[in-house]
């Protein structure tokens, strides 16, 4: 096989020539053979009804989320009360020793245990 030398051999025309002036009208004629497509117009009653959609689905996750905690804290109150009323070894005096003056106070408020004639007994015939 010949070895073949790109500096000093001859060159290869290449058989490919470009017509004159052809790049000066090569973009009015590619324009010429495009479409025309117009202007997509994009409405702003669209954008706003995403916005509205987005707002929505954060209130109902936040709700969810809501009543999710909601219903796991009335979980463990109930548990622990459960455990506390069937529990043999805890006693009423071991409940009521770590119960504050104020948890007494709110306990007595939510169960009405002090009526005004209650208040009225205790009265007339404690002094």
């Amino acid at each position: 096989m010949k070895k073949f030398d790109l500096h000093n051999d001859p060159k290869i025309k290449s058989g490919f020539k470009i017509p004159e002036n052809y790049f000066e009208g090569f973009e009015d004629r590619l324009m010429q053979q495009l479409p025309e497509t117009e202007v997509r117009v994009i409405s702003l009653s669209k954008k706003r009804t995403t916005w509205i959609s987005a707002v929505a689905a954060v209130f109902v996750v936040s709700l969810g989320f809501w009543l999710y905690t909601n219903y796991q804290n009335n979980e463990l109150e109930t548990s622990t009360q459960m455990y506390l009323a069937y529990q043999s070894d805890v006693t009423t005096e071991d409940i009521a020793a770590q119960l504050t003056d104020d948890d007494i106070t709110n306990f007595e408020k939510e169960l009405g245990l002090y009526g005004t004639e209650s208040e009225a007994y205790v009265n007339e015939y404690l002094d």
